[in-house]
């Protein structure tokens, strides 16, 4: 009967062709409909069924499209899916992606969905990850974050990770990197604190060293602050002394240095001029 229809002219588009049969009766379900077109050959392609199913209002929403085209075996994995769904305009940015997939059941994990989202192309950079797990919602600390991203293989050391962090917004000050990075275990000592902060850039001079180690509680005494600075060679106080000698530490330019820069741990500069002599061997 389709064979003759469309040998006297009478139906020339699918439009036409499914109209006609859901007004006779041949057919009830979409299921039935694609399984019709695909057998006389009216439809090749998943992109012509999507266009085809929306224009004659068989399906009206993703979530029908989906659930349609999977229980008629016309997609088999996420990947054609998601190629499919992008070529014929039904979903333009990832959020809709993730929601679509999220609400279809097809995905259940943040690991799954980013190594979907890499699979077929919808991310290429660490940044444009961050910024759409967070715009859906699917972190909401930067400590899931860091372990998200550790998780799937997307960072793999400190260094990376710090700038990833900084280029993408999530951490402003040297305080609140510290903090993050105690907080997920990234750094254990202040040595190894000093020396990451250094190697991104986040610390320049020794008085934002100082000021820094104090506002985080990381040092307590100027014995702890000069072991530390000796320990990570941030800086020698020789600079701020006019010779390499035991006596320049009670030079001027030393005590106004250390009484200005270190402030109220260093209150009495007899005994401070006792202990940096002590622990600058160099002098």
């Amino acid at each position: 009967m389709k064979d003759k229809v469309q040998t006297v002219g009478l139906i020339h588009t699918l439009e036409q062709c499914l109209n006609r049969m859901q007004t006779v009766g041949i057919i009830h379900t979409l299921e039935q409909c694609l399984n019709r077109t695909q057998t006389v050959g009216l439809i090749h392609t998943l992109e012509q069924c999507l266009n085809r199913t929306q224009t004659v209002g068989l399906i009206h929403t993703l979530e029908q499209c989906l659930n349609r085209m999977q229980t008629v075996g016309l997609i088999y994995t996420l990947e054609r899916c998601l190629n499919s769904m992008q070529t014929v305009g039904l979903i333009h940015t990832l959020e809709q992606c993730l929601n679509r997939m999220q609400t279809v059941g097809l995905i259940h994990t943040l690991e799954q969905c980013l190594n979907r989202m890499q699979t077929v192309g919808l991310i290429h950079t660490l940044e444009q990850c961050l910024n759409s797990m967070q715009t859906v919602g699917l972190i909401h600390t930067l400590e899931q974050c860091l372990n998200r991203m550790q998780t799937v293989g997307l960072i793999h050391t400190r260094e990376q990770c710090l700038n990833r962090m900084q280029t993408v917004g999530l951490i402003h000050t040297l305080e609140q990197c510290l903090n993050r990075m105690q907080t997920v275990g990234l750094i254990h000592t202040l040595e190894q604190c000093l020396n990451r902060a250094q190697t991104v850039g986040l610390i320049h001079t020794l008085e934002q060293c100082l000021n820094r180690m104090q506002t985080v509680g990381l040092i307590h005494t100027l014995e702890q602050c000069l072991n530390r600075m000796q320990t990570v060679e941030i800086i020698a106080l020789a600079r701020f002394a006019p010779a390499y000698r035991a006596d320049c530490l009670s030079s001027l330019p030393v005590r106004a240095f250390v009484r200005v820069k270190i402030g109220s741990l260093c209150e009495h500069q007899a005994p401070l001029a006792v202990t940096i002599a002590a622990s600058w061997s160099l002098f």
